[in-house]
């Protein structure tokens, strides 16, 4: 079985894409725009959204509720979902390049790009930021563990953390291995005890219980990375392909073994939002 794949074009770069559902992708854009995209035919469902600037990061709640975006504007943006009406936002120093929703739809943590005070636990509903500001330089993605109890942050230049929802206590601290520029480079593993994070050519693995790691050389092609999982396989895509990775084995996945590997990976969607060809496009790869 080969991936699906399905481009849309668009009218400004694509910076962020998230899944509202399994028929529709929400879409943030350089000139400030956030779009609703049906997948089968690529029309654009409701009216458009706008961000403070360009919107670099998009989340939407599992319920289909809530959509929070980040923008150049220093913004962590919570709308409705089902209005697409703005219902608070979340000030912050410097542009938000990261954020992500609990899997309970309670939670929001957002990242800005900044070197001090830049991430932040807040209540999805009512705003209340849950935690003490935390400090991690230059984050490029957050993710919530898949229980919610914890949160993972990704730095370009700092290595990757992992802090407790309950008391912000640091769980797990990289050092500066497995910093990372790329636009979606975290997965958690289904058990909350891994971290797999992307970099140009190759994934590392982080165990979060014994602080230990190894790195999987993956792919030539030195283009930004994006990666998603559900524990057993990943899909890992660079420039404009797509590769699925068994996380067990680390062994890439021929084309014959795709047969047995689709099954297992319903819902994994990988996206390569980057696309640098005029006009510019969005392509979502259907796994």
């Amino acid at each position: 079985m080969v991936a699906k794949q399905i481009e849309i074009v668009s009218q400004s770069a694509v910076h962020a894409v998230a899944f509202v559902d399994e028929s529709q992708v929400v879409a943030g854009y350089d000139n400030g725009d956030i779009r609703r995209w049906k997948i089968e035919d690529g029309q654009q469902l409701g009216q458009t959204m706008k961000g403070d600037g360009a919107v670099y990061s998009i989340a939407v709640s599992r319920d289909g509720r809530w959509i929070v975006s980040g923008d150049q504007g220093s913004k962590a943006i919570v709308r409705n979902a089902l209005t697409n009406e703005k219902v608070r936002h979340t000030q912050y120093g410097r542009g938000v390049y990261a954020v992500d929703i609990s899997s309970d739809c309670t939670k929001v943590v957002a990242a800005s790009w900044g070197e001090t005070g830049n991430v932040r636990l807040f209540g999805i509903s009512s705003g209340t930021q849950l935690l003490p500001t935390v400090s991690h330089t230059y984050v490029c993605c957050v993710k919530f563990s898949p229980d919610g109890s914890r949160f993972a942050t990704v730095s370009c230049y700092s290595g990757v953390r992992v802090y407790s929802t309950h008391d912000g206590k640091v769980l797990f601290n990289s050092g500066t291995q497995g910093s990372t520029n790329s636009s979606t480079p975290l997965a958690w593993s289904s058990d909350g005890q891994q971290l797999f994070v992307a970099s140009k050519g190759n994934i590392t693995s982080f165990s979060i219980s014994d602080s230990s790691s190894s790195e999987w050389p993956i792919h030539e092609n030195q283009s930004s990375a994006s990666i998603a999982s559900n524990a057993i396989f990943i899909a890992y895509s660079a420039g404009s392909s797509v590769l699925l990775l068994d996380c067990m084995s680390q062994r890439q996945m021929k084309k014959g073994d795709y047969g047995h590997a689709i099954p297992l990976i319903e819902g994994v969607k990988n996206l390569a939002p980057k696309n640098k060809q005029y006009p510019p496009l969005m392509t979502i790869s259907l796994l």
